[in-house]
Parts: structure tokens; sequence; C-alpha cells
């Protein structure tokens, strides 16, 4: 499985394309511009690579999507939190409309990571909580819910990346685990999504070192093969995390870790690069089937595999043309999940139009760890705000670091009715933000005024700053809208669920 460089078909790789040499394709956000571009690419890439290319995505939810113009779902935390698995089934059938109708067959989610810690930097909200029981039945629905619309679930990451410390696209975490602790913890979403019918499998890129010192699970039979398929006796097909991340690319080669994933068992290595680069890995690929690196059986297993996804997910695709009754009915599903993920700790302060608010947030904030893009959650919610007649006074805050907002605060005439600190971190707020935040609850506690953190992004975040809070567990599509509604009491959010 290969990626392209753009929006459109370069010369050389309408080449690469057409020489079929390639099975899969994977989909990033600058191969998109909006969804009847998107089919368009898919369509001209299957018509050179051959009707059985498989073309995959991560249209996870949240902050990990590559199509934005179609319905799309919440984080995978706020699915969780609202516990309803005929709502989460909902959620996927309408990704999975979505997906069919550009040409997608295989989306790389659910995550099926429980993320037990944290401080994990790279999963997080992307899970569907901290308790495996609840991952589990999640997985199953979403699994269940994509593949009805007729296109292919991966579970992801195997065997588990909820626990580690690292981002692999930056370095190599170890999770040491034991195999009893996996079956108790990170093993339970994946029977759960295997025995659902999921299509395929992701491999993490992690050391588990009393499972196979020093190997990468990507890289490990006894991962892939003894694990994924003997004991958990799962016959789809399997794929790499991309083998550009650091956490292999700083190691092995590209076309050596290709060669290496499918001696463990997988059978789609994913390389990232340029057409020269994919043309090497797959020239390293074939010399080392002709060396018998393989065994008696070469890749005949892996082929078998691919072949069997194409046949049991055709694309069938509608040149990103969606059912109007059917596209608004996807959208209000997704606005009705964002809205039942919320989560209130605390007594929330209620606004009404007029009120004034301070709003102490970062602005720009990096978007993921394997790129300098940035995002910036707090836009929509003050704008969400705006709408609803309230005043906002906004106090940008540096990324990361620490400052004193007294001077802010005190400074405003008059006095802000209510005190907002919205956290906007993919990843759990720093020290020196909430150091920020404890300052800005110190000071309208002493003025008399409410206070209130509207996490709008990691929702670890909230164990960092002081006072009552609101989870949103995101800040795409219609999360700044539901957050409002409930501060301004037009609907409620639930407590924190136990199990």
């Amino acid at each position: 499985m290969i990626d392209l460089a753009g929006a459109t078909l370069a010369p050389d790789e309408r080449e690469l394309l057409a020489e079929r040499t390639v099975s899969g394709l994977c989909l990033f956000g600058r191969n998109v511009r909006d969804r009847h571009q998107l089919a368009d690419f898919v369509a001209e890439a299957r018509a050179l690579a051959g009707d059985d290319l498989i073309v995959a995505i991560d249209q996870e939810g949240g902050g990990v999507l590559r199509l934005l113009d179609v319905p799309f779902p919440p984080p995978a935390m706020a699915l969780g939190h609202a516990d309803d698995m005929a709502l989460t089934e909902e959620v996927g059938a309408a990704t999975g409309r979505a997906l069919a109708a550009v040409g997608v067959n295989l989306d790389f989610a659910p995550v099926a990571d429980v993320n037990s810690n944290p401080e994990n930097p790279v999963i997080a909200d992307r899970s569907f909580g901290a308790d495996p029981a609840r991952v589990a039945r999640h997985v199953a629905a979403f699994v269940r819910g994509l593949q009805s619309a007729g296109v292919g679930a991966t579970l992801k990451h195997f065997p588990g990346h909820g626990d580690t410390h690292a981002d692999s696209h930056l370095a190599l975490p170890v999770v040491d685990r034991s195999l009893a602790e996996l079956r108790a913890a990170e093993f339970v979403p994946f029977r759960a999504g295997i025995e659902a019918g999921a299509a395929a499998v992701m491999s993490a890129h992690i050391v588990l070192p009393r499972i196979e010192p020093g190997v990468p699970a990507t890289l490990s039979r006894r991962a892939m093969h003894d694990l994924l398929r003997t004991e958990l006796r799962f016959r789809g097909l399997s794929v790499t995390d991309a083998l550009d991340m650091q956490a292999i690319a700083a190691h092995y080669p590209a076309g050596a870790a290709a060669v290496l994933a499918l001696q463990a068992g997988v059978d789609l290595p994913l390389t990232l690069g340029t057409v020269g680069e994919h043309r090497d890995v797959a020239a390293t690929i074939r010399a080392a089937a002709a060396a018998g690196e393989f065994g008696p059986a070469g890749v005949s297993p892996q082929l078998g595999r691919i072949a069997a996804f194409a046949r049991t997910f055709p694309a069938r695709p509608s040149g990103g043309r969606l059912d109007p009754n059917l596209e608004a009915a996807d959208y209000a599903t997704m606005a009705r999940a964002t809205a039942a993920g919320l989560e209130a700790r605390g007594e929330l302060p209620r606004l009404a139009p007029g009120d004034r608010v301070a709003l102490l947030a970062t602005g720009a904030v990096r978007a993921n760890a394997a790129s300098q893009l940035s995002a910036r959650p707090a836009d929509a919610f003050v704008a969400a705000l705006r709408g609803r007649g309230i005043e906002v006074e906004w106090l940008e805050l540096p990324w990361g670091e620490s400052v004193d907002p007294t001077p802010f605060l005190a400074g405003l005439d008059p006095l802000p009715r209510v005190v907002v600190y919205a956290s906007t971190s993919r990843t759990r707020v720093a020290p020196g933000e909430a150091t920020t935040a404890h300052r800005a609850e110190a000071w309208a506690r002493h003025s008399g005024r409410p206070f209130v953190h509207v996490a709008l992004w990691n929702p670890y975040s909230a164990d960092l700053v002081p006072g009552p809070a609101l989870l949103a567990f995101g800040y795409r599509g219609s999360a700044a809208q539901a957050v409002v509604d409930v501060l301004v009491g037009a609907t409620t959010a639930t407590p924190p669920r136990r199990g």
C-alpha cells in the first residue's frame, strides 16, 4: 500500500499505478480538496491500477479526519461517554456511506486501543475510553455500522497503543505488559471487533519486551501471526501503520521494514514516499521473494487475503454524490452524537444573552505530532458564544507557556460575569498553561465570579485544571455549538460514567 503526493495524479504516479504492482492506496489530507474531486481522484487511480485496488483513509472522527465536506464522526471518546451502542452503530453507518460515495472501501477506524494512560500523546480522544469492556462494545458497534455501508473497518493499533508515553510518529514506544495483562485489557476490544467481523487490523509500532524483546510489533511474527492469527483467530486483512514513522524509519530502511513486516505475517506494508521510493520498496520485496525469504508458500497467503478483501468490499462509488435525505439525516446523527458525548464535571455556570465573559485560551495549537500544521479550536467556540449574544473578551494565550492573567481580568470594565478557561491542546495541557488556569480560577474565586473549564480537545486536561469542567473531547463539526447549548441551558451534559 502506497501514498501519493497531491490532489491530482502526477505522470510518474500514473505510470506506477498502471504497472499494477501495488495493492492499496492510502489517502491523506493532501489528496483531498472536496468529496467530488476525491471521487474523481480515486476513480482515476482505480482505472489505472485495477478495480481491485484497495483505497483506504483515516476517517476516525474528532481530530483525525481527512474528508470534511461530508457527515463525519465526533471523537471516539465522546461516543464512549454517550455509551449508546445503537448511536455508535449509526455513526459508523453514516461514516461508511460518505466514504463509499467517493470510492473508499477501507477506513482505518475504529481505534481499538484502551487509553489507560492519561499522558498518552497519540491516542487519547481517539479511543472510546479507558475501560476495556466499554471500548470493546463500541468498537464492535462501529464495525457493524461501517461495514453495513460496504466499507471495511480496521481495528488499530494491534496489540494496543493505549498505554504509551511516546508517540510512534516520533519515537519507538515500549509497553511493558505481560501476555496475561494484554489478554485482560488490550486484547478485549480487538476480540470484540474480530467477532463483529472487522475486515482489517492495523499494527502498532510499539515494542512489547515481554512478548518479543527489541522488535516492534509491526515486524514481530510473535505479535502479527502467533497472537493475531492464531490466538485471536483473525482471518482478515492486516496492514502496517505507516512505515515512515520514526518508530520504524529511524531503525530500518523502508524496503527492509516492508520485507520484515511480510515475514511477520502482515499483508500490506504501508509505505509513504516518492514514486522512486515506492519502486525501491517493491524491488526489495521482489528480490526477497526470489531469494525465498518468505518461505515455501512465499506471499501467497497475503495475496489471498488481499484478493478476498477486494471481493468482499468492492468499490461502489457515486462520484461523491449522497442522497440528500440520507445526508441530512446523517448530519443530524453526527450532531446528536456530539451533543450526547458532552461530559459535565461539577456545577456549570449558566450564561445568558448580554453576559460578558472573559475567555482564556490558546489560539493556534499543533494539529498532530507528525506535522507542523496548526489548528485553532477556540475560534468556533468564540463564534458560537457571540452567536448567542454573549460578549467575549479573549486573552489569547501562548501555547504551552505560563502567563499571569490577573492584569487582563482585573482591567476589564465592567468585570466579566464568568471566567472561562478553554483548553485546546491535542495532548494534556502543559504545566505552564495549567498554571495560568489556576491563576485565573483564583482571581475569579476572590472576585466572586464563576469559573469554568471547557476542554475543547484532550479530556485529561480537566485533571490539571481547577473548577467545574465541560468536556467536548473535540472541537470540529457541531462541537462548539453543542458546548454553548449546555452553557446557556438549552441542553444538558451527562456526568462521568462508570465502567
